[in-house]
């Protein structure tokens, strides 16, 4: 069977503390605020759609549920017998449900790790087109879907398994080495459409989710974010830096919630036909420094220096 998933549509957080992340989301990252649409959910936008980001008040706060889109309902249904046939139970989602997420229907499967795989059809666009107050230049959306995430797998080899022969996304590389107090790297990176990867898999998590990935289609909109970060008090735990496999120049910074927002520009893009999965022994390329780490300065006629 071919992949008919061709993006992740949206992301569905359970979070602590709505206000916090209405000011993140708004004040930092430049996401918009949607018109809610039912069940308690609150919608954030990054682009036309009604619904890119879905938070649920409650104590999790980490991600509770994945939302791929398929292109038709006849898609909808052929995906939904693929998945029964590999041996995967799968629900089909009320009405409420699909119009809180602003789609037209849906079913939800479970991956390995207990995380809510929601196959959708027919997503819906805001009343209003996106506003790019903050960011000028927009996020990159479209046929490569919301952004990317880093998901904790208990066994890689098996949430692999899944999501390569149910979902039929396929392998971009590998990142393998070790870093400094002997910690151990190991990140399996796949694809389901030209975005390098949508999924990052990494064991040793405490959460089900260590960060997801927005991408600007500016540098400069990345840059300003960062600043807006800073400004906003908001942790960012890795400046900027280039990441190896997926040429992203990216930023971390730590959510109200306690796991991390990736911010990036620049991405490269995936051809099946020509793609060769490689695997890295680095993790960045150059940068991804702690801001907060900085050596002593000492006084000089040119002012402080390190």
């Amino acid at each position: 069977m071919g992949s008919v998933v061709h993006s992740l549509g949206y992301f569905l957080f359970e979070v602590s503390h709505l206000d916090a992340w209405d000011r993140f989301l708004t004040k930092v990252i430049g996401a918009q605020r949607g018109e809610a649409l039912g069940e308690g959910l609150v919608p954030y936008r990054t682009d036309d759609r009604a619904a890119r980001i879905l938070l649920r008040q409650g104590p999790a706060d980490d991600l509770v549920a994945l939302g791929f889109e398929v292109p038709s309902e006849q898609a909808l249904h052929e995906v939904t017998v693929h998945v029964r046939e590999g041996g995967h139970s799968i629900d089909v989602g009320s009405a409420d449900e699909a119009k809180a997420r602003g789609v037209k229907g849906l079913v939800r499967t479970f991956e390995p790790g207990g995380v809510a795989v929601e196959l959708f059809y027919g997503p819906a666009l805001g009343t209003t087109p996106f506003r790019r107050d903050s960011v000028a230049a927009g996020f990159v959306t479209g046929e490569q879907g919301v952004g990317h995430l880093a998901l904790r797998a208990n066994s890689i080899a098996e949430t692999r398994a899944y999501f390569e022969q149910v979902l039929s996304f396929g392998l971009s590389d590998h990142i393998r080495c070790t870093l400094p107090g002997d910690f151990k790297v190991d990140v399996t990176f796949l694809h389901v459409n030209p975005r390098h990867h949508t999924i990052a898999l990494g064991s040793g998590l405490p959460k089900h989710l260590h960060h997801f990935m927005l991408q600007m289609a500016s540098l400069d909109d990345v840059g300003a974010a960062l600043d807006r970060a800073f400004a906003n008090d908001v942790r960012v735990v890795q400046g900027l830096g280039r990441h190896p496999n997926d040429q992203m120049v990216t930023f971390y910074c730590v959510t109200p919630s306690g796991f991390e927002c990736e911010v990036g520009w620049g991405g490269r893009t995936v051809d099946d036909s020509t793609w060769q999965p490689t695997t890295y022994n680095r993790v960045s390329d150059w940068g991804h420094q702690s801001p907060y780490r900085r050596p002593p300065k000492r006084r000089t006629e040119m002012g402080e220096q390190p």
